[in-house]
């Protein structure tokens, strides 16, 4: 039989591509490591010693740093299979797998850490994770759950027991749901010009479809809102969507979706189509090239400057809200569903911390949104677009922290951008990203992060 170290090597999905200008030579961490490994399977006591040290993790993370994913994983699984009893390593394989999406390799690590009393709780947040990305709804919803049986608390356990929760009611419940194309007839029309042609998406307040409207001859987007749910639920989500499609369209600026349409009598928001996707798409084929991620970068900046100038702070900067209108082409900020108008002071309401956790700033958490909220968030998208990871991953250390709020950047930046901009100029975005990054009264204006981002970029 199989040991469990090759069950789970042999699981993942495919290779952990290196950074291209990644050395393929032995680096001094990596032969250190190997040379551990060694001493270990030698019976060496001291070896053992050296393990529980904090200069293995740190050897671990300068590989990771360096572009060496597929020699660090390698390794870590290895230090895990030596040590079996070892659960901070076996902890350490579970989140790296976790955050790299390797669900098949992360699947046996996270069932046998979920036995331990002491990682119980993360193990099973992560398996719950793991289960609604395969679609298996019931097993995720029974591992949040079982969560909630030991901690109330928990952090997201509840909000997402409760999504899957409400999703699978609005399964069984199919003749109260959206219009769906099985329910039109063959070359039918919705709200009157119409003509729906294949479902994007659906959530919590609607589904999206790509539609032509025959009167102008044009593909657009159209959003249609669930019926279904109660009255109170119905009415606040009728007026996030009015709240959207007023915001949106009152923001004239070529980097904001454009509304064209709004019917309240019909439930339904027309805007245009971007054909490109969204940045969430593009990062699931990895990191972009370090010029094209900070380009990205400035781009958002400056459309968050345009809709910070007209009083208004977006709440929920995050790669599934920016899009690009053609492939390759112009980057569009849509949902303005949690927006709100601002002064000069941030807006203190509860409804402000609906954002989304992994991009949403401390003081926005607390229920204050202003446009310092959004810099925030475009320090976290930039970063992302620049490891083509989740943005914890740029994070070192308790990944806990990123849920409570006290995560930290520790300044790291691929090579591909030292390459690309030079050691002094890195430090320069460094500075900049962490400015971005820092307490609110302190962070540059989306504006200033723009200009400042071109001079980097320029120089």
């Amino acid at each position: 039989m199989a040991s469990w170290w090759t069950r789970v090597t042999s699981g993942w999905r495919k290779p952990i591509a290196e950074v291209p200008d990644a050395p393929v030579v032995e680096s001094g961490d990596e032969g250190w490591l190997r040379s551990l490994l060694g001493r270990l399977g030698d019976g060496d006591e001291s070896a053992r010693a050296a393990v529980r040290d904090r200069e293995l993790g740190a050897a671990l993370d300068r590989l990771f740093q360096a572009g060496r994913e597929r020699t660090a994983l390698d390794l870590l699984a290895r230090f895990v299979a030596a040590c079996p009893g070892d659960l901070g390593l076996l902890s350490r394989l579970a989140e790296e797998l976790s955050d790299r999406r390797d669900d098949a390799a992360a699947l046996p690590v996270l069932e046998k850490l979920a036995l331990s009393p002491e990682h119980r709780l993360r193990a099973q947040f992560l398996l719950g994770d793991l289960h609604e990305r395969a679609g298996r709804e019931d097993a995720a919803r029974r591992a949040f759950e079982s969560i909630l049986a030991l901690d109330l608390d928990y952090p997201r356990a509840r909000a997402a027991a409760d999504r899957l929760r409400r999703r699978q009611e609005r399964d069984r419940a199919p003749a109260t749901a959206a219009p769906t194309l099985a329910g039109l007839p063959e070359g039918g029309t919705y709200a009157g010009s119409y003509r729906l042609l294949r479902e994007l998406g659906r959530g919590a307040s609607g589904a999206v479809y790509v539609a032509r409207d025959e009167e102008l001859q044009r593909e657009v987007a159209i959003k249609i809102l669930h019926p279904h749910g109660r009255a109170a639920q119905r009415a606040e989500l009728r007026a996030r969507a009015w709240l959207e499609a007023r915001v949106a369209a009152s923001i004239r600026h070529p980097g904001v979706v454009a509304v064209y349409d709004l019917d309240e009598e019909r439930q339904i928001l027309v805007m245009e189509l971007c054909r490109g996707g969204s940045l969430r798409e593009t990062l699931a084929g990895g990191a972009l090239p370090a010029a094209a991620a900070l380009g990205r970068s400035e781009e958002l900046l400056g459309v968050l400057g345009a809709v910070h100038a007209r009083g208004v702070a977006h709440g929920d900067v995050k790669p599934a809200n920016v899009m690009l209108r053609s492939d390759g082409g112009d980057l569009v900020l849509g949902d303005f569903g949690v927006a709100r108008l601002v002064g000069e002071k941030p807006v203190v309401d509860d409804r402000c911390a609906r954002g989304t956790l992994a991009y949403m700033a401390p003081e926005q958490r607390r229920g204050e949104l202003g446009p310092m909220a959004d810099v925030y968030a475009a320090a976290v998208l930039s970063l992302e677009l620049l490891w083509g990871t989740a943005a914890l991953a740029a994070w070192i250390g308790d990944r806990s922290a990123l849920l409570r709020g006290t995560a930290h950047w520790d300044g790291a930046v691929p090579p591909s951008v030292i390459l690309l901009l030079g050691e002094e100029r890195a430090g320069v975005l460094r500075a900049l990203l962490t400015e971005m990054l820092g307490p609110a009264a302190s962070r540059p204006s989306a504006e200033a992060a723009a200009s400042r981002l071109h001079a980097i970029t320029a120089g």
